[in-house]
């Protein structure tokens, strides 16, 4: 057995070796399985038949904070897992095998190249020589982004069905799974700026793949005041807080406003909404911090646009070449 646990110069089964922030577990022995299992996951339940000799199973982990990348499979071998409810969300992708998710007295099949939301609520899951993959998230971080997005009260967010509302989705969805995927494992997704950008990027596709209540409840429009004031105080703390991962909630609760009231403000005031705004600040830090560097010093254009939250240099670039008419590094080597 391999049980790799993030040790710098361990070798997974495959031969490479594994990141320090990666932990793998390889093994073909039935019982040295469910001694990892029973070591480590103590909210549910799970029941493993050994169909053959070949019986393998690999398990693996890459986490960045609280967004992780997870993959399971089995060889040879169907699994039977009752969970209970818990705090984080997953969705995954079967490249392999198939599997039945029974939740809230109902239950759905998916089979090669489909992909599940497991919900946080409890359920029982069954897989049969599967191959899966998916991405995981704490629910509080989706239920704040659907607040923001909707103006629905947490409370009432949940999700109510398990499979993508529609190909285009679901096409979305993995595309979004992947950049997040890569990004934990190469550690692009490491700036602070960044880890909480995929964060929300993860929620929000979450909410729109995967049947929710923010579907189909109407909420009414702001009650409260959308002043110039209101506006103001929020720049004010956006200006002093654009180096830290900030959110829409976060900048709302420092005004004393919900989200919806701030982002009609904005819209109101100003003809840009608050993350705009603060994208645009971002952009001009990253602006004096390239006009600021010295020959030699090592400052990169690609490092700078990280610091500031923008994970894609080339969007970074046309961002910058339409707000100082110039690329970013013409203003690095100037």
């Amino acid at each position: 057995m391999r049980d790799e646990d993030g040790r710098r110069g361990e070798r997974s089964a495959g031969g490479l070796a594994s990141p320090a922030h990666v932990g793998r577990i390889f093994t073909r022995s039935p019982d040295e399985h469910h001694a990892w299992i029973s070591s480590r996951y103590h909210d549910h339940e799970r029941r493993v038949r050994v169909h053959g000799r070949d019986f393998s199973f690999l398990a693996e982990y890459c986490a960045l904070g609280e967004l992780a990348a997870v993959r399971s499979s089995y060889t040879a071998a169907s699994a039977e897992t009752t969970w209970q409810p818990m705090a984080h969300i997953l969705a995954v992708h079967l490249s392999a095998g198939r599997c039945r998710h029974r939740w809230r007295g109902g239950e759905a099949w998916l089979g090669e190249r489909g992909t599940m939301l497991l919900p946080p609520y409890g359920y029982d899951h069954f897989s049969d020589c599967s191959d899966s993959s998916g991405v995981t998230l704490p629910m509080e971080v989706v239920l704040r982004v659907a607040e923001e997005a909707t103006g629905l009260d947490r409370a009432a967010v949940r999700f109510t069905g398990l499979l993508p509302v529609t190909p285009t989705a679901h096409r979305h969805w993995l595309t979004t799974a992947d950049y997040v995927r890569r990004g934990i494992y190469s550690l692009a997704l490491a700036p602070p700026l960044l880890l909480s950008a995929a964060e929300q990027m993860v929620a929000a596709s979450m909410l729109a793949t995967f049947p929710n209540t923010t579907m189909t409840t109407d909420v009414r429009g702001p009650r409260d005041a959308a002043t110039p004031a209101t506006v103001r105080r929020a720049m004010a703390f956006i200006d002093a807080r654009a180096e830290h991962p900030i959110t829409l909630t976060d900048i709302a609760a420092a005004v004393g406003v919900v989200p919806r009231t701030l982002q009609y403000a904005f819209r109101r005031h100003r003809d840009i909404t608050p993350l705009g705004y603060l994208r645009q600040v971002r952009l001009a830090r990253a602006h004096e911090q390239l006009l600021a560097a010295e020959p030699g010093d090592g400052t990169t254009v690609a490092a700078v646009a990280a610091r500031w939250g923008f994970a894609r240099p080339h969007r970074f670039a046309t961002a910058y070449r339409q707000a100082y008419d110039q690329p970013p590094a013409q203003t690095l080597r100037s």
